[in-house]
């Protein structure tokens, strides 16, 4: 009866590490998926941003995501909401369909984005009489 009980235990043993083999690949298998997930929206995106936005401010704004991570994803959530995320899709074939969109977000636009995210205030400078520069805030509070 020993034997019995031994083949029995070896069985239980062999099903609990089918089991947990079992589940290990299915949990492999999930991550791969949301990793191919994550590529193939990352990629959706990129797809869109180059349709929208004109040549020369993706361009801009590649650069800054390497010189600048911080200020470049605070862009990107400017531009890319969880709305347009949602409907990745749907835009795509918008802009298939139509070969492109109707006007491209500028450069300025980008730039604009980022002097507002670092805090960089635009000013006029006004040349005085003695070639001194001055802010024209200054300028006009000193007449």
């Amino acid at each position: 009866m020993g034997e019995k009980e031994e083949d029995l235990d070896q069985y239980e043993l062999e099903k609990i590490r089918m089991k947990k083999l079992k589940a290990l690949m299915e949990q492999q298998k999930r991550k791969e998926v949301a990793q191919q997930r994550a590529i193939s929206i990352q990629e959706k995106i990129d797809f869109v941003l180059r349709a929208v936005l004109h040549p020369k401010a993706y361009s801009y704004l590649m650069d800054m995501k390497k010189k600048e991570p911080h200020v470049y994803q605070r862009i990107y959530n400017e531009l890319i909401s969880p709305d347009v995320i949602r409907n990745i899709d749907y835009l795509i074939a918008i802009i298939t369909n139509r070969g492109g969109v109707a006007r491209q977000i500028p450069l300025d636009l980008i730039i604009y984005l980022e002097r507002k995210i670092k805090g960089i205030k635009s000013t006029i400078k006004v040349k005085q009489g003695d070639g001194k520069m001055m802010d024209l805030g200054s300028y006009l509070v000193g007449k």
